[in-house]
């Protein structure tokens, strides 16, 4: 191997001996090729040259991140003198063939022509040579089944637009899978979104490497004219992300802010609580399941505390839970949950995740209202607890949406009357078990922006009921004040 300059760039040039056979040489021509005209950041080896085994490309369009997952696995594909299989997964079947298969960039596009065996295009597999003169097979999948992942094993895998998935456990699936060989790898590539998975996998972890990278570092190869349309989101969110490949907060755009709440210190006593609210958002129906993995659908559950400070109402949360669990389960775990006291007797109450205080039954204050939205498995809850003489409130949101009912109460939050305990480990941030609930509260924006909104119904309609019902009105007057004459009742023209 020897070394020369290419645009003030130093490259790994190969020398070809002159009795080499047409496979040999082609791979060294192309190796050659892309080695002249790659960025150094488009090359794995460079960008982790101890190794890898887990690479992300997260940039802006027109960067290059499909001809880097083409170059790559095929490079990787053609050294493997076992032959191990490798794969391809991206958005869809089109995705699949018409990108990472037959694109301009695709892997058809940078293998050499004397490399490839064969090319099936109806099962999307590609048969690849290797450096023993064997044959390695390249099997393209669809993120829209996540369920055929489940049989194949591969060495290797190359994972295309990431974020646009329609399912995050095909990342798990396919994970599983990755076992063959001494040192199985993965390399994904995506314009980032503020997905689940992708905020999981660019997570500080052993063995990961994120590149990131803008649409103008590839400027040399894309027409002006585009740089001309690109002007228009300068400045803008959709730029920041699309443009320039940022990761965007998605509690950037929530309607609710992380600011909007305030710490009780963890080592102040708990105020009296007037009031304690268990929220349910449960299942749409008994028998709703996931229909790929057989699990129920998730049931969240809130828990409120309304006390009075600073001559006003306030709301603490005091707990919050999000499991996924049938009927029969669930109808135990709102049982022991309704014996639950928040508090102790001399008010330093004591608020623990999922099960409140271990204090005596007589201790604190147990919920007093039970809200479970009146559909679906709500609707068989609140019957089967009544058989119980457990009587729950039946919530009914009426005409307005998920995204309108958050508009609704959002106020509540923006002045700052919501409450959630101090962790004692980390002061200045709220304890471990908030922050699921905090999260997802935050990042809601619509259908589709966050994987569950459970919370966010929970929380809406606790807080609805709290202004429907005029709990969150200004502090109650003193005794030895006089009294206004009560307040008209209010119409809920959302509810029936």
């Amino acid at each position: 191997m020897r070394r020369r300059v290419v645009e003030n760039k130093t490259v790994n040039a190969p020398f070809i001996p002159p009795k080499m056979d047409a496979r040999q040489a082609a791979f060294l021509l192309w190796q050659r090729d892309w080695a002249a005209t790659a960025r150094p950041n488009q090359i794995p080896d460079l960008v982790a040259p101890d190794g890898f085994v887990e690479m992300g490309f997260m940039a802006g369009r027109g960067y290059g991140k499909t001809r880097v997952g083409a170059e790559w696995l095929a490079r990787q594909v053609y050294l493997d003198p076992l032959g191990f299989d490798s794969a391809v997964i991206a958005p869809t079947y089109q995705d699949i063939r018409f990108v990472c298969f037959e694109g301009e960039s695709g892997l058809l596009s940078v293998i050499p022509p004397e490399l490839i065996k064969a090319h099936n295009k109806s099962d999307l597999v590609i048969e690849m040579y290797n450096v023993t003169g064997g044959v390695s097979s390249i099997r393209g999948f669809t993120a829209e089944r996540p369920e055929r992942l489940r049989g194949p094993q591969n060495a290797r895998l190359w994972c295309d637009e990431l974020a646009a998935w329609q399912y995050d456990d095909v990342w798990d699936m396919a994970m599983l899978g990755l076992r063959l060989g001494q040192k199985p790898q993965v390399l994904w590539t995506t314009t980032p979104k503020p997905r689940d998975l992708v905020r999981r996998l660019t997570a500080p972890k052993k063995g990961r490497v994120i590149v990131t990278g803008s649409t103008y570092d590839n400027r040399a190869n894309l027409p002006d004219v585009f740089f001309d349309q690109l002007s228009q989101y300068e400045g803008t969110t959709i730029g920041r992300q699309e443009l320039y490949g940022e990761l965007i907060n998605p509690e950037e755009s929530g309607i609710v802010k992380r600011s909007h709440f305030r710490l009780w210190p963890h080592d102040k006593p708990l105020p009296r609580f007037e009031l304690v609210v268990m929220s349910l958002d449960t299942a749409f129906t008994e028998a709703t399941t996931d229909k790929r993995s057989g699990d129920a659908d998730p049931t969240a559950c809130t828990v409120w505390g309304v006390f009075q400070h600073e001559k006003r109402a306030n709301v603490m949360l005091l707990d919050c839970w999000d499991e996924q669990l049938g009927l029969p389960d669930l109808l135990r775990r709102v049982r022991k949950e309704m014996g639950v006291a928040y508090g102790d007797d001399d008010d330093s109450a004591l608020v623990k995740p999922l099960f409140g205080s271990s204090k005596p039954l007589t201790s604190g204050r147990k919920p007093d209202i039970l809200l479970i939205e009146d559909k679906g498995s709500g609707i068989s809850l609140r019957q089967m607890l009544e058989r119980e003489r457990i009587e729950a409130y039946a919530y009914n949101p009426g005409r307005a949406d998920k995204l309108t009912r958050l508009h609704i109460v959002s106020p509540i939050f923006a002045r700052r009357m919501v409450w959630l305990p101090e962790s004692a480990k980390h002061p200045g941030r709220p304890r471990n078990w908030v922050d699921p609930m905090l999260t997802q509260l935050c990042s809601y924006t619509g259908p589709g922006s966050v994987k569950h909104d459970d919370y966010v119904d929970s929380t809406s309609q606790a807080l609805r009921l709290m202004m429907d019902k005029r709990l969150l009105d200004s502090v109650q007057a003193k005794k030895d004040e006089p009294s206004g004459p009560p307040p008209k009742p209010v119409r809920n023209p959302y509810a029936s």
